[in-house]
């Protein structure tokens, strides 16, 4: 209410002393802080405080227009910057200060193609920790992909730093959740139809070591296309 009240003043205050123009920019600065409140008031990035030799950012150190759910509320186009280091995910705001969002109020985000969520521990055997994760396939399976960015320091000398990026994926299958490291792993988590299963590998030309995200999402859906027959 009190955020209300606030922002009717300034409206007021807009219309009865801005030009035309001017004013037509500010209400709709206003109408965007406004819409947008929930994403705006959580507290700002705070700097990286070493010298690094790359960014810890998913993909692109830019800003990108995205699509987010939070707090059950939609937003289809905001822009979006993933922290894979921190784990953050930060929106950038109309002044351009860069806000971090509440992990727990993240129901997806969209930016570079993927959809990531924020898995909250549900009690399955062998459940990864909470964080963010990108959502790989959804059906009678779930694989999901992990993204980590770790410190470790290149040049003793001169204090050089730089983040190296690891990942790994979780199949969520018959009530437990996999980690998959490997074609083995990914095989032994599926446990039926491995025959069939190697066939289409082969055939394919999915090597695990060359792209092991594709191999995990091709291998699950046939799998479960296997199952349903």
């Amino acid at each position: 209410m009190k955020k209300w009240c606030i922002y009717l003043l300034l409206t007021l205050f807009i219309r009865q002393h801005l030009p035309a123009q001017d004013e037509r920019y500010a209400v709709g600065y206003m109408n965007t802080v406004s819409n947008h409140a929930a994403l705006f008031s959580g507290n700002r990035q705070q700097p990286h405080t070493v010298r690094t030799l790359n960014h810890p950012y998913f993909q692109d150190d830019d800003f990108v227009s995205g699509r987010l759910s939070y707090g059950g509320v939609v937003y289809p186009e905001v822009w979006l910057r993933w922290d894979l280091y921190r784990d953050e995910l930060m929106v950038l705001s109309p002044v351009n200060y860069i806000i971090v969002l509440q992990s727990e109020h993240v129901d997806f985000a969209e930016i570079h193609g993927y959809r990531f969520f924020y898995l909250r521990p549900d009690g399955l055997p062998g459940c990864p920790p909470a964080g963010n994760y990108i959502l790989l396939y959804s059906g009678d399976h779930l694989l999901v992909k992990k993204i980590t960015n770790e410190l470790h320091q290149k040049d003793d000398k001169n204090f050089e730093y730089h983040f190296i990026l690891s990942t790994i994926f979780f199949l969520q299958k018959g009530g437990e959740y996999h980690k998959i490291k490997n074609r083995r792993t990914l095989l032994k988590a599926l446990d039926t139809h491995r025959k069939e299963l190697k066939h289409f590998i082969r055939v394919g030309g999915l090597k695990y070591q060359h792209d092991a995200e594709t191999m995990s999402l091709e291998v699950v859906k046939e799998h479960e296309k296997l199952s349903r027959q």
